[in-house]
């Protein structure tokens, strides 16, 4: 006997059946599963809810809009979902992020041309250690090694 003939002898009888409406009670009863079984018409408002919640937006309300969702690029890890692009950087500014540690040892300086006695804090992902950008003395997150998507 063939390899290939031993592998298909050894397969279950479920494999072997063809899911055709005879082979069940009626295409209908597949439908009726499907949307018991594996459809939830409140999911995707549990979700956003969810998400919500965990980035600290309750506190803002629901009328509040964002320029994008920012994802750490290292491991894709969302970081914030309530942001304002800069309107000359490649940027984005927030008040809330979640998932970044704010380092308090590395402080970055602007360079000779702006305010010297402006500093800014590391902010990296939790993650996987990325820069994703930095903090200023407002406590204002300024993203800018991120992806944003569509807000």
């Amino acid at each position: 006997m063939s390899t290939l003939a031993r592998a298909e002898s050894a397969s279950t009888p479920d494999e072997d059946v063809p899911m055709t409406s005879s082979s069940v009670s009626g295409s209908a009863a597949v439908g009726a599963y499907e949307a018991r079984e594996l459809y939830d018409a409140n999911a995707d408002a549990r979700e956003a809810k969810a998400f919500r919640r965990a980035l600290g937006l309750d506190a803002v309300g629901d009328d509040a809009r964002t320029d994008a969702v920012l994802s750490c690029v290292g491991c894709f890890a969302t970081i914030c979902a309530l942001c304002q692009k800069h309107e000359r950087h490649e940027q984005y500014r927030a008040v809330f992020a979640a998932g970044v540690r704010t380092e308090t040892e590395v402080a970055w300086r602007p360079s000779e041309a702006t305010d010297a006695s402006e500093r800014y804090r590391e902010v990296k992902c939790e993650e996987c250690g990325t820069t994703v950008g930095v903090m200023d003395d407002d406590d204002v997150y300024h993203f800018f090694n991120v992806l944003a998507s569509a807000g």
